[in-house]
């Protein structure tokens, strides 16, 4: 795990099929460009640019694998968690607690109405 996080970070694009499955094999491929080709300096995945805010639980984590699998230790990699409420940005975290990522970064939940709804009337 790296313990400084600075330089380029890119956020990464998350790769679908057809069929809107993930394209593992092009997640693969653009990992490796960004670390061997770009030469980055660490890598976010499944934030905003990569659809986090669409993705389950269960894919946040398949696509915090992958790439952390095909970085090897060689730059930190930090994933994004989007979601609508604070239970399922813990259930997140927890689920990528073991893949050795650097940090998370955690957009605030959101609201779904405007201020003024909230007015008594």
């Amino acid at each position: 795990m790296h313990e400084h996080i600075s330089g380029i970070v890119p956020p990464m694009t998350t790769p679908f099929r057809s069929d809107d499955t993930i394209d593992e094999g092009a997640l693969r491929a653009d990992t490796r460009y960004l670390i061997e080709t770009a030469r980055v300096h660490g890598l976010a995945v499944t934030g905003s640019t990569g659809e986090g805010h669409a993705l389950t639980t269960d894919e946040v984590r398949r696509i915090t694998a992958v790439v952390s699998e095909d970085v090897r230790g060689r730059v930190p990699v930090i994933t994004g968690i989007i979601t609508d409420s604070t239970a399922s940005a813990v259930a997140r975290g927890l689920a990528v607690k073991d893949l050795g990522v650097a940090a998370l970064q955690v957009t605030p939940v959101h609201y779904l109405f405007r201020p003024d709804d909230l007015r008594p009337t």
